[in-house]
């Protein structure tokens, strides 16, 4: 099996891909809670798609297609790779090094997954400091993607103020 250096799909990540928060709501006991699940994603067009092919046998995630031509004959359909939650750690943390515009996100996430990712609340009763932790969450990663440059630490240090 080939294999993708990390400094080649650091490249691809810093380009292409996209880290996120993906969002689950969840209304169990009459009360709407709000799940993030840290995600990576890199989208090609569909010819390029053997790339993503290598990312999903060598790092797992799954991928799937966007038939675009559908929609316009002159777009290009187009192929996508996604790796989410705790699996994304370990990868993160070999890639991490080699970013260059998503460092800060890649930071976030991981940070994410190693302290809130699965934060049970207190007694069982749910916590309803969770929603505010999750929306500040949300939105300083959406700072970072318009400021790549925006520290992560800023948003450990808001979301650990939250969690206070």
């Amino acid at each position: 099996m080939k294999r993708l250096s990390w400094k080649y799909i650091a490249g691809l990540v810093d380009g292409e891909g996209c880290i996120d928060f993906q969002c689950h709501t969840d209304k169990r006991n009459k009360v709407q809670r709000l799940y993030l699940v840290p995600r990576l994603r890199v989208a090609m067009a569909e010819n390029a798609s053997f790339v993503l092919k290598l990312l999903e046998e060598n790092h797992g995630g799954k991928i799937w297609q966007d038939l675009r031509s559908r929609y316009n004959p002159n777009w290009s359909n187009a192929a996508y790779w996604q790796l989410q939650g705790k699996k994304m750690r370990p990868f993160l943390q070999n890639l991490i090094k080699h970013l260059l515009i998503k460092k800060e996100q890649a930071k976030l996430a991981m940070w994410w997954i190693d302290n809130v990712m699965g934060m049970q609340p207190p007694n069982g009763h749910y916590d309803e400091k969770l929603p505010i932790i999750r929306q500040c969450a949300r939105d300083e990663l959406k700072a970072m993607k318009k400021d790549p440059q925006r520290l992560s630490e800023r948003a450990v240090l808001e979301i650990q103020r939250l969690m206070r």
